[in-house]
């Protein structure tokens, strides 16, 4: 399944969402799904656990694992426009 990045300025219902955002000299990001994390056995399940930052790669991993059991969509809240052409296509929300 294809995975969609849709450019959300809030979270939606039934969606996995990804916010991004500059910390210091690296990119962060937080991944959150309709039913939350624990069990997932992804990166942003360990790092939820050890509330600890994780890196943007691990973040779109872990979206993109998720997104296939909510449709393919992954809504990534992006406020400082730190997305990169290479991470896939992201469109702006209609």
């Amino acid at each position: 399944m294809t995975t969609h990045f849709v450019k959300r300025s809030v979270p939606q219902d039934g969606e996995v969402s990804l916010r991004i955002h500059q910390d210091a000299s690296e990119v962060l990001g937080e991944v959150t799904a309709p039913d939350g994390l624990a069990g997932t056995h992804t990166a942003a399940e360990v790092a939820a656990q050890h509330h600890e930052p994780i890196g943007v790669h691990q973040a779109l991993a872990s979206a993109i694992q998720l997104a296939g059991k909510y449709g393919g969509v992954v809504g990534v809240i992006d406020e400082d426009d730190l997305w990169k052409d290479e991470w896939g296509d992201l469109v702006h929300e209609a």
